[in-house]
């Protein structure tokens, strides 16, 4: 697992939920992300890999608040 990996991951992420993004960790398997609420003004982004089981989440602040 590289952490600088999953941080180019977070941001390409961040700006788009949809795009494709490998796992960092297995370099196999595209990540599943979905969004929870983290209280008013922010969201954490999970970023899940079906392949291998590899996690990372970001928190994000919601724009216009």
């Amino acid at each position: 697992m590289s952490k600088e990996s999953w941080i180019e991951a977070g941001k390409i992420l961040a700006v788009d939920l949809k795009a494709v993004v490998k796992c960092p960790d297995c370099g196999e398997a595209e990540l599943t992300v979905f969004d929870t609420p983290a209280g008013a003004t922010h969201i954490e982004r999970h970023m899940r890999c079906p392949g291998c089981g590899g996690y990372n989440a970001l928190l994000k602040r919601i724009d216009g608040v």
